[in-house]
């Protein structure tokens, strides 16, 4: 991985360098990138930044490869970790381009409405073939994740699964419910889920191609 000379400030520690102009041919780029790398002979633009962290991390959206650094870091050791880890970034950066990312309708009261009657119906036909019994239902917007179980008993599923075919749907309903037996992703929690969707392995894979945002 190649940088321009950063500038010095005061403290010493340097600066992100700008991504240079040839950046505009990467073959990854966010759209906030302020730095680039050469991973695996990729090129790829990224969004850098400096915070209280106490580690290197990284993250891969639906933008690219954003790399978050200590104030203290220095470019040796961010460029070490970015090489050693430049399979799994190359590979998530790929998985991002082949998900679906829809436009997703406004969610309206009759849209949420609709969800919670949905949702509703398909915990009903699959709670019983799992033995459970959900507290609650929570209709939920969020932009990581379609499903979550807590503690309490309480489900909470996307608005957003009434938009992709319904086979998918069930497999979060399905996930979702086995937790409520099952609060890990362990090898009892997947016999619980695939116990009633033989097949939860290709709709798994078929709901990751479709991004939340």
């Amino acid at each position: 991985m190649t940088f321009p000379a950063p500038p010095t400030p005061a403290d010493g520690r340097g600066s992100a360098p700008g991504v240079p102009a040839a950046a505009g041919a990467a073959s990854w780029r966010h759209p906030r990138a302020n730095a680039e790398a050469t991973l695996r002979g990729v090129r790829v633009a990224y969004e850098f930044r400096r915070s209280a962290r106490r580690t290197i991390g990284l993250l891969v959206g639906p933008d690219g490869l954003s790399v978050r650094a200590p104030r203290g870091a220095v470019w040796a050791d961010i460029e070490r970790f970015l090489h050693h880890k430049a399979d799994w970034v190359l590979a998530q950066l790929q998985r991002q381009s082949l998900r679906t990312r829809p436009d997703w309708p406004a969610p309206t009261p009759a849209l949420l409405a609709h969800a919670r009657a949905t949702f509703a119906a398909r915990i009903a036909h699959f709670a019983p073939q799992l033995g459970v019994q959900p507290a609650a239902l929570r209709v939920s917007s969020a932009r990581t994740r379609w499903g979550s179980a807590s503690t309490r008993g309480t489900i909470a599923l996307n608005w957003r699964l009434v938009c992709v075919p319904p086979a998918l749907l069930d497999y979060v309903v399905v996930h979702e419910l086995a937790h409520l037996r099952e609060m890990h992703h362990g090898a009892a929690f997947w016999a619980l889920v695939q116990a009633v969707l033989p097949d939860y392995a290709e709709r798994r894979a078929a709901l990751r191609r479709y991004a939340l945002r």
